[in-house]
């Protein structure tokens, strides 16, 4: 493993975790995932298709996330497979800006990305008219009402995928994608996949291929 200085992004300094050549076996984890079924989950604003993660990857990543300090006691609620199929003119207005997993500030996302560029990482914003950057359960209600202000000044969201163009929202660092490289975040903060250079499909040899996960830090 290759640990990065964990970096700060942004007002709030949210935290960003990056470990490079992060599993011991990630060829494995390709092989495993190009013998699954993959599916849309129902209710899921991810956009494409998600299989089960491998038999001790959540046990791998929870001693991960504790080796390097990102969760003191981590339990792995959600582990899966997921590939980006969707093309930018089938997403729903909700999926066209960076989203929140959660509001519980508790939890921690990771996103362990299994192909390589010209495929995209992950970047984190800032909503400008809150000036929020997390959402917890006392910004909720300020957050839903400044997308209300949002729609009403600028209109729907255009049909693509979110990134230095979305309207109401600032870029406030990234991560880059590298095959192999594990990140961690806290779940509540505003991010989205950087898709706009994708290739979408539902071929895990060739598409974007993760495995995104929640913990309980």
């Amino acid at each position: 493993m290759i640990l990065h200085p964990v970096r700060a992004m942004g007002q709030e300094a949210v935290p960003l975790h990056v470990i490079d050549d992060a599993h011991p076996q990630p060829e494995a984890l390709q092989e495993a995932a190009a013998a699954q079924r993959f599916a849309r989950a129902a209710g899921d604003y991810y956009p494409g298709l998600r299989a089960p993660a491998p038999v001790g990857y959540a046990g791998w990543l929870a001693e991960a996330a504790r080796a390097i300090g990102a969760a003191k006691t981590s339990t792995v609620l959600r582990t899966t497979f997921a590939i980006a199929t969707d093309a930018p003119a089938a997403l729903a207005p909700i999926q066209r800006i960076p989203h929140f997993d959660t509001v519980d500030p508790t939890l921690l996302a990771a996103v362990h990305y299994l192909c390589a560029p010209p495929h995209g990482g992950t970047s984190f914003y800032r909503h400008r008219g809150t000036g929020y950057e997390r959402i917890d359960p006392s910004r909720a209600a300020a957050w839903r009402q400044g997308l209300t202000r949002d729609r009403q000044r600028h209109g729907l969201p255009e049909p693509q995928y979110p990134g230095d163009h979305t309207a109401g929202f600032e870029r406030i660092g990234q991560a880059d994608l590298r095959f192999n490289r594990l990140i961690f975040y806290p779940a509540n903060c505003l991010h989205a996949g950087d898709l706009a250079a994708a290739a979408l499909g539902a071929d895990a040899a060739h598409g974007r291929l993760t495995l995104t996960s929640l913990l309980q830090a």
